[in-house]
Parts: structure tokens; C-alpha cells; sequence
């Protein structure tokens, strides 16, 4: 549990750094939302397995070996995790801005 929290905080980290190098607001949280979501969303390493892992690692795993259990089925975390990400981004944005004046 703690590496997975570790693993989060790290992709959060990597997707602000990266979007540091945008100026308009729109790209900073697509960036955002992307690297977060490429690096941060977890699901089930195999079908019907308990075990969970990043999809980064599932891609590559999918993309590596002969018998394929589909990409498609990480398609769905990584996009529920882009529009939370997204809508997350403009939420605490907007939050941090009435609260206290602060511009990302």
C-alpha cells in the first residue's frame, strides 16, 4: 500500500513538472491529466487476478509478449482517470484561486 501511495505521489509529481512547460491553462491540464493518468492509473494485472499494477507496466507487458489479454481493457482506467484528473486540475485551481489568490 505505501508503494502505491509513493507511485502516485511520484506520477502527480511528474505530471506537474511536465506541465510547467505549457503557458495556456487548457494544455497545462491536458498534459496534466495525460502523464497522470498514463503513469498513475492502476488495474488488474490479468484478467480475473486480485493483483493490481500500473497500466505503464500492463502496456508493456501487452506489447511484449505473443499471447495478448487485450489493450483495450486499460483503456478504461486510464480514461475514467483523465477525466477525473482533468476536472480535478480546474477544480482545485479554481479553489485555490478564491481562496487564496494563487495562479499554477
Amino acid at each position: 500500500m505505501i508503494f502505491f501511495s509513493l507511485y502516485i505521489v511520484l506520477s502527480i509529481f511528474l505530471a506537474y513538472l511536465c506541465s510547467l512547460l505549457f503557458k495556456s491553462n487548457m494544455n497545462k491540464a491536458l498534459i496534466f491529466s495525460f502523464i497522470f493518468s498514463f503513469f498513475g492509473s492502476l488495474w488488474f494485472r490479468e484478467p480475473g487476478s486480485d493483483e493490481i499494477a500500473p497500466i505503464i507496466s500492463i502496456f508493456l507487458l501487452e506489447m511484449s509478449i505473443l499471447e495478448s489479454n487485450g489493450l483495450e481493457r486499460i483503456v478504461r482506467p486510464f480514461i475514467f482517470s483523465f477525466v477525473v484528473s482533468f476536472a480535478g486540475y480546474f477544480f482545485i485551481k479554481k479553489l485555490f484561486l478564491k481562496f487564496k489568490n494563487l495562479d499554477f
